[in-house]
């Protein structure tokens, strides 16, 4: 969205005040209200989904929000209740429109069009939408004029902030490359966020806003990240001693380091160079389930022992679980116990889990493959419409847990379940939920199939575990096959629209691996090198990334922007569309649900793109 555009409207714009309505849902109750008018909805108190055709965002996330008129609204209270208060209006734009705006067409939509202001506003526009509301309802001439002059100034307020917000957003995307490049030539200094915010000219809080963004962790964390991937390398491929090692990678004291790497990696550095000395030839690189290796086998390196379809399936399960468990330090049984080993240390249960509750999407797919059904799910952020059948629907019959950004930790106390599964997305409330039960928090950017072998002998069923890898690894197998037979390998960028950018994903992402490193095919330059998941790139960028073909996620949040740039004449300067080798795709079956069920379908959606 332009902001520098809808100020320029505003400015010339002519409107008038409808009403100033007060409202509130009951706790866990449903309100369906079609938008008379414009107007502007701000949240004095409680908390709510909030949807429209063009939103579906929290209320806590954005506590004000701008509604087109004509929207249907959803609002579905929490249990805390929600009250709000609407402010609705009738504007008229001049004919014709300023001349000096960026994209005249484009502004007029935005202006009437449903979206969310930033979280900063909310407090300061709160206390004005009740000193307006009060003056409304008393429907004195001078005051309703008061209004008007009121509402002036929290438009004034909304645009403010949302023009800072638009320049943040950019800052920080600068700020975390820079902090990145710094991080992995300077790793083993003696960091802490204020230093390195201050090397970098920039502040703490921007530096954690840009990385909790860019890769869902703290910027000390992808330190800690890129410290332990180099302590890997030195413990597999030299032979200093782990406290050298240790001070090496920044960590004087290698009691510590000990303690931390065992931490991330379940496994101690110790352990870990005697695994990879006996076992180089098979194991795959960063002993994690690799999809990237070029052999048969999607998840062990070509060699002794690999996973071959045309091996005998119980010798390669065994090997595979083995490697497996000899990597990830492995579930232990003792007395009936279970000692299962995680991100954040080893958590003991006196037996294995029976009610189970998921704190991101991935994990809900995962435990459903296996015949677990969970209490209790976070929802995702986006529409659901394009999930396989069976997954919809029983994702239908959990109780709603929020988002992975914001759970509802209400309703999963009361829940009452045996384990909770979390990521790094809940490392702020990770105290609280290991209050309501034991928590295990896993890489949410594991390869899935990792993952499931983990929930699976925790569950009993490592079995099943392997028999849907085996039949996900022969789906795969055979849609290469096809793919190499047809003798091409074309360049293909995954991309979906996002906040008035594209967002680029490169091969470090889960989901393009999928199509880079397991099927072969080729990834744009732009994709191919850069240290993230993923990078933003402006509209006019497109055309360089050279693509035969054009990937595109779609949900709701991105529909209207996608939507404009196909109008653009930029968007048909790329080869791709030239073409007409673009498919759009559903943006959670693609990367919200990370599991056996989802991938599934994406392997055949993949095959009907390239293979009509």
């Amino acid at each position: 969205m332009s902001v520098r555009d809808l100020m320029l409207l505003w400015t010339y714009a002519s409107f008038d005040v409808v009403d100033i309505r007060p409202g509130h849902v009951k706790p866990e109750d449903r309100l369906e209200y079609r938008a008379p008018t414009s107007l502007f909805l701000v949240t004095t108190g409680g908390a709510a989904r909030i949807k429209a055709s063009r939103i579906d965002y929290s209320s806590q996330q954005a506590p004000v929000a701008h509604i087109a008129k004509g929207e249907h609204l959803h609002i579905q209270s929490t249990p805390a209740g929600y009250e709000y208060i609407m402010i609705m209006y009738k504007a008229q734009l001049p004919h014709p429109v300023p001349g000096e705006l960026d994209d005249p067409q484009r502004a007029v939509e935005q202006f009437r069009a449903s979206y969310t202001a930033p979280a900063e506003a909310g407090i300061a526009c709160r206390s004005m939408a009740y000193e307006m509301e009060n003056l409304w309802k008393q429907a004195h001439p001078l005051l309703r004029l008061k209004v008007k002059q009121q509402v002036y100034a929290f438009i004034h307020l909304l645009l403010k902030e949302m023009e800072g917000q638009a320049g943040a957003g950019r800052r920080d995307e600068d700020a975390v490359d820079a902090a990145v490049r710094h991080m992995e030539a300077n790793y083993s200094k003696p960091w802490t966020l204020a230093s390195l915010a201050e090397d970098l000219g920039t502040n703490t809080r921007q530096l954690q806003r840009g990385f909790k963004a860019r890769f869902g962790h703290s910027p000390l964390e992808h330190l800690i990240s890129i410290r332990i991937a180099k302590a890997k390398q030195l413990l597999e491929h030299s032979e200093r001693t782990i406290s050298q090692i240790a001070e090496e990678v920044g960590y004087p004291d290698s009691y510590y380091f000990s303690r931390l790497f065992k931490k991330y990696t379940g496994i101690s550095p110790r352990s870990y160079r005697q695994s990879r000395n006996q076992h180089r030839p098979s194991l795959p690189e960063d002993c994690r389930i690799s999809p990237t290796s070029p052999s048969h086998s999607d998840i062990v390196s070509a060699g002794e022992g690999r996973y071959d379809q045309r091996e005998n399936a119980t010798q390669a399960f065994r090997a595979l679980l083995s490697l497996t468990l000899l990597c990830t330090g492995g579930l232990v049984e003792i007395d009936g116990h279970l000692r299962v080993p995680h991100l954040r240390g080893t958590l003991e249960l006196a037996r294995r889990p029976r009610r189970i509750a998921v704190l991101d999407n991935q994990y809900a797919d995962q435990l459903l493959a296996l015949g677990v059904e969970p209490v209790g799910s976070v929802v995702c952020t986006v529409e659901t419409g394009g999930l396989p059948a069976n997954l919809a629907l029983s994702l239908g019959r959990m109780a709603r847990l929020g988002t992975k950004e914001q759970p509802d930790l209400r309703r999963l106390a009361a829940l009452e379940p045996d384990l909770v599964l979390c990521t790094s997305f809940q490392e702020h409330c990770y105290t609280e939920i290991s209050g309501i039960a034991p928590a295990m928090m896993l890489d949410r950017n594991e390869d899935w199939r990792l993952s499931l072998l983990r929930l699976g002998e925790l569950n009993g069923l490592k079995w099943k575990a392997l028999q849907i890898i085996d039949a996900y690894n022969a789906q795969l197998s055979r849609l290469r096959r096809r793919l190499e037979d047809g003798g091409s390998t074309p360049t293909v960028a995954l991309i979906r629209p996002r906040d008035g950018r594209i967002r680029l994903h490169t091969g470090r992402h889960r989901t393009a691996r999928l199509l880079y490193s397991e099927l072969g095919l080729s990834a744009p330059r732009l994709a191919a090198n850069h240290t993230g998941t993923s990078s933003m790139i402006p509209l006019e960028a497109l055309s360089e990334l050279r693509a035969d073909r054009l990937f595109v996620l779609t949900d709701n949040t991105n529909r209207e922007q996608t939507r404009q740039y196909e109008m653009n004449p930029l968007w048909n300067d790329v080869d791709a569309v030239h073409s007409g080798k673009v498919r759009h795709f559903d943006t959670a079956l693609w990367i919200g649900y990370y599991g056996p069920i989802a991938m599934s379908r994406v392997v055949e959606e993949i095959a009907e793109a390239l293979l009509q």
